[in-house]
């Protein structure tokens, strides 16, 4: 044996690593969707658990930043605590990497599905309570997604309207819509906080930021598409989408084929992940093309392993032309907004804190309450059945 053998990193075992591929999926595949984001939420505070326990010391400050009613089981008084509450938007500080890292760790103990930052436009907002300062929720808005079927046809959207015209950027899409509990599922707050990312600050930054008016909005849902957007009258049901975008491995079998990838397959690699010409920032769905590669070296037909799972598709069409504008047809100078949301948060207070009421006194009256606040960080350093046996019951509340 040379000196170097000792230095050498270990064969790609091909065949091996093609089944560790497929069992991983077959692992997947034999989920729930609220079992499958419950696991990949695990898997986000565990892949990497030391680096986790370092950012541990801040969740206790966090966890105490939630707003919660005072008593949640003194109905008086928490009905005069919501009506006493006033929501504001605000935007964290663009460049600012200690910001952006602490919304991101807030958004990673609140909400049940893994974070992955898009490639392309990013722009992270804070839901707060303007009286306690108490965080009610987060928003992130990104470069919308090429592809939508069912906005696509409601728009009237060709290729060219989108990519040749530009008019892909004066829609975003809403990559986290978060509520924290207990306002969540006790007060209606997922609405509050869907309703709130048509506000004027949301549109306001994205027109300083990237220099075109925010004409709509598009966002999915986790789970069908009976969801929180749904009845909000700020947003339009599109209908759902198809269920069939293949399984994404866990992160760790995934990279082992990335890098097999790259060293092995660079020309159709690099055509795959690179921007088509003339086409105007970061490529999209990098991630997705980058599977499909694997599962044609390895062998298997994606239509093997979809999730299956269909989402709910929404879209805030926030002017009365707006889809004349975004096919073209008129200029932005003639837009015109619709009444709501003119009135902007007074319109949105107005309807959202009866029902915020209504449902919070149902669920007092009928004794199911849920006072606990949804806050993951004590699955760090857990088994994947320890974090299933707590939390999978919490999944989609």
């Amino acid at each position: 044996m040379s000196f170097n053998d000792f230095f050498d990193e270990p064969k790609f075992d091909f065949e091996a690593e093609r089944k560790k591929f497929i069992d991983n999926l077959d692992f997947l595949k034999s989920m729930s969707v609220q079992e499958q984001t419950l696991y990949k939420k695990w898997l986000e505070f565990n892949a990497d658990v030391y680096s986790m326990t370092q950012k541990a010391t801040q969740f206790s400050k966090i966890e105490k930043s939630i707003w919660t009613p005072k008593d949640i089981n003194n109905k008086e008084q928490t009905i005069k605590e919501i009506e006493a509450l006033e929501p504001y938007v605000e935007m964290t500080e663009q460049g600012n990497a200690k910001h952006n890292e602490e919304w991101t760790l807030v958004r990673r103990l609140i909400h049940t599905m893994e974070f992955t930052a898009n490639p392309g436009r990013n722009i992270k907002f804070y839901v707060k309570d303007k009286v306690s300062k108490k965080i009610l929720g987060i928003i992130c808005l990104g470069s919308d997604v090429t592809s939508l079927g069912a906005r696509d046809e409601y728009i009237g959207w060709s290729k060219d309207n989108k990519f040749k015209d530009g008019k892909l950027k004066y829609t975003s899409i809403g990559t986290t819509i978060c509520c924290a509990q207990p306002l969540g599922f006790n007060f209606l707050g997922g609405k509050l906080v869907a309703a709130l990312v048509t506000s004027s600050v949301v549109r306001d930054a994205w027109k300083k930021l990237y220099g075109q008016t925010l004409v709509g909005l598009s966002t999915t849902s986790l789970y069908g598409i009976h969801s929180m957007y749904n009845s909000i009258p700020l947003w339009r049901t599109m209908g759902s989408s198809k269920g069939r975008i293949a399984l994404k491995p866990d992160d760790e079998t995934y990279d082992i084929w990335h890098q097999w990838l790259k060293e092995n397959r660079e020309e159709e690699y690099k055509a795959a992940t690179t921007q088509k010409e003339g086409v105007a920032g970061p490529p999209t769905g990098v991630k997705q093309k980058t599977i499909n590669m694997i599962f044609k070296v390895v062998g298997v037909k994606p239509s093997e392993y979809q999730h299956g799972f269909k989402r709910g598709i929404y879209f805030a069409d926030m002017y009365e032309n707006g889809k004349e504008f975004l096919r073209g047809e008129i200029e932005e100078k003639d837009l015109k907004m619709k009444k709501k949301y003119v009135e902007d948060s007074d319109y949105i207070m107005k309807w959202w804190k009866p029902k915020a009421i209504k449902r919070y006194s149902k669920l007092f009256d009928e004794g199911r309450l849920k006072p606990e606040k949804l806050f993951y960080g004590d699955i760090v350093g857990t088994t994947w059945e320890e974090t299933k046996k707590k939390y999978l019951g919490e999944v989609g509340r």
